[in-house]
């Protein structure tokens, strides 16, 4: 009996020493195994944050970010071709043809004669004691009146447009007709030249008025039109104008006028 026991006990040790061997082997090779394949979710937060750490410059934007010297150069030049052609289109004003004239030929109303002979054409706009402001084409010059030999007017460079005379009056059943002459005494042609008449009542109450051209020189304009109403300057015109109006009217006063335009 006692042999049994001893023997038992035996292989009791004998089961726990191999028991315990194959757990330390069995736990090495886990040991090992773990060494020598990386966890996987280590991986892929390591490569997550190799990507992190890229430089935006080596990435690819969804729009151009930079731009070259040439590229600004260009749209600056872009910018002043704009301005060019903004200016040109400024410039390009159509003015009307009498506002050009005066621009170009100002009002010239005095002539100064210098001791040295020069002739110099202007407006005074200022003078004293010593010396005047003189306005001339090129500008504004300031005179010495010791320099001075002689200051005469002149005429102004526009139509001086006046009546030779009152007009002649031829009364009708059904008209009034006014007829004269009319003489340019300025330094300009006037071009379509015509007489208005007035008829007023005694209370200056207008009756009734009427126009017509003049019978003066024949003129061909740049423009091809042919006109035989223009008064060269020192020139002379006859007018015939009628007013229709009743003869039993009480006209007790008469007006006249003169109008004209400046072309070319």
């Amino acid at each position: 009996m006692n042999n049994l026991k001893i023997r038992y006990l035996f292989y009791l040790v004998i089961s726990t020493i191999l028991f315990s061997c194959a757990a330390k082997a069995s736990k090495a090779e886990i040991n090992k195994s773990s060494d020598s394949e990386p966890d996987k979710s280590e991986t892929i937060f390591k490569q997550s944050n190799t990507k992190k750490t890229k430089s935006i410059r080596d990435a690819e934007p969804f729009y151009p970010i930079d731009e070259s010297v040439e590229d600004i150069q260009d749209q600056i030049n872009d910018l002043k071709s704009r301005v060019i052609e903004y200016e040109s289109k400024i410039n390009r004003v159509t003015l009307d043809p009498n506002l050009l004239q005066i621009i170009s030929s100002p009002n010239l109303t005095h002539e100064i004669t210098l001791i040295n002979e020069t002739i110099v054409q202007g407006s005074i706009l200022q003078e004293d004691v010593d010396r005047i402001i003189l306005k001339t084409q090129i500008g504004q010059i300031r005179i010495e009146k010791s320099d001075i030999v002689s200051i005469k007017e002149i005429a102004a460079n526009s139509p001086d447009l006046s009546f030779e005379s009152e007009p002649d009056q031829k009364i009708y059943d059904d008209k009034r007709v006014f007829s004269g002459t009319i003489i340019n005494e300025g330094m300009r042609r006037a071009d379509f030249a015509r007489v208005i008449v007035h008829l007023w009542d005694e209370d200056t109450n207008l009756i009734a008025s009427d126009s017509s051209f003049v019978d003066g020189s024949l003129v061909q304009y740049k423009s091809g039109i042919v006109t035989d109403c223009a008064i060269e300057s020192g020139s002379t015109a006859k007018y015939e104008t009628s007013v229709f109006v009743s003869d039993t009217s009480d006209v007790r006063y008469i007006t006249k006028e003169i109008h004209f335009n400046i072309y070319e």
